[in-house]
């Protein structure tokens, strides 16, 4: 994806504009928070009384003083050039997907409608890349092993894991525990232990399992997360029940409840959510016509990087069919990538500092902020 970037005479222009308020803040309530730099500024204080008079057309110097000010610089809520600001990156989580392959396929998620060719990264560029992960944002930064996959198919899952054990990394999965029996448990256990575990079970019932998993897997499932129960994998460990919210959903909700929770699980019920096109039955919101940010888990623009099987970076999870591609990691570096042309000029799309196109996926997105 190429990108010609601001004129010489408009990047001229934002350079020299007096400090504004940043446009990539996201409006929580009570608070406004900068996906940059991971800093809240309560609407009860000052600091934003202050950023909105500035906002109006104060002058700083005015309104504040100067160690206020001071700390609305160093967060990063006074900006001057909004071009450098798109290039910045508050990187907090990285979804490195290993291979392309899941054996279930359940309904809503586009693997059940279109499956990918078979891609499994090599060992090599996956432990350079975790490398790079680290240089770039430290040993902070979330790994999760999951994106359209089936962690636990992976050839090399076992040794991913040993690898980003072996760097200290927090490291995630959602698996649907097909594949995760008492044994790999008891070798995984030996390496380390994850930060969390999220095991997607909708239902104990065999035939809804079927229809709802495109597989007969049920009872294998759940004798291998009876298993998972005594092992001390994870900091965090839940059943995740996907469903519509429906009565049905209820119903399995308070089976696997009644089932697990004696037994010291978390049962955590979510509601399936579209993804914009996916080709599956979920409907799509009307498109945004304002867009003014990313509220998934975070902004997918400054917190996330999206690595598929294929080393290519995407924008964000929801982009299976991998429209808004910002690079090929075989190539380019996580660093370059992060702070590149293409980097910006998506954020600056998804903020609405610049108009995005009418088919860009942010607007048909129920994560994304504007309306």
């Amino acid at each position: 994806m190429s990108d010609s970037g601001p004129s010489k005479g408009a990047r001229g222009a934002a350079v020299l504009a007096a400090e504004r308020p940043t446009p990539f803040l996201h409006d929580r309530g009570t608070e406004v928070y900068n996906p940059s730099t991971g800093a809240s500024l309560s609407k009860d204080g000052p600091a934003y009384a202050a950023l909105r008079r500035i906002e109006a057309g104060e002058d700083p110097a005015a309104v504040a003083d100067p160690a206020l000010l001071a700390h609305l610089r160093s967060a990063r809520f006074l900006i001057e050039d909004v071009f450098a600001e798109a290039r910045r990156t508050h990187l907090l989580y990285v979804s490195l997907e290993t291979c392309t392959s899941c054996n279930h396929r359940c309904p809503f998620c586009p693997v059940s409608v279109d499956p990918r060719d078979k891609e499994v990264m090599s060992q090599e560029l996956f432990t350079s890349l975790v490398d790079q992960v680290v240089a770039a944002a430290g040993r902070d930064v979330v790994v999760f092993l999951s994106n359209y996959n089936e962690p636990t198919v992976d050839p090399l899952f076992e040794e991913r894991c040993r690898v980003l054990f072996d760097h200290g990394l927090p490291v995630s999965i959602l698996t649907n525990a097909s594949h995760l029996d008492a044994e790999r448990a008891a070798r995984i256990e030996a390496m380390g232990r994850f930060r969390y575990v999220g095991i997607n079970l909708p239902t104990l019932d065999p035939d809804r399992y079927e229809k709802l998993h495109g597989t007969k897997d049920l009872a294998r499932v759940v004798a291998n997360v009876d298993a998972l129960r005594a092992r001390r994998l994870a900091e965090e460990t839940a059943i995740v029940v996907l469903g519509d919210e429906d009565e049905a959903h209820r119903r399995d909700v308070a089976a696997i409840r009644e089932r697990f929770g004696p037994k010291g699980w978390d049962v955590k019920p979510f509601k399936i959510r579209s993804r914009p096109s996916s080709g599956t039955y979920l409907p799509e919101p009307p498109p945004k016509k304002r867009l003014r940010g990313c509220e998934l888990m975070g902004s997918r623009p400054f917190e996330h990087l999206h690595v598929t099987a294929t080393a290519k970076a995407v924008l964000c999870c929801q982009d299976y069919y991998e429209h808004l591609t910002v690079g090929d990691l075989k190539q380019e570096t996580v660093a370059g990538l992060l702070a590149g042309d293409t980097m910006a000029r998506l954020r600056r799309w998804t903020y609405g500092v610049e108009e995005a196109p009418a088919d860009f996926l942010c607007r048909r997105c129920e994560f994304a902020l504007g309306d």
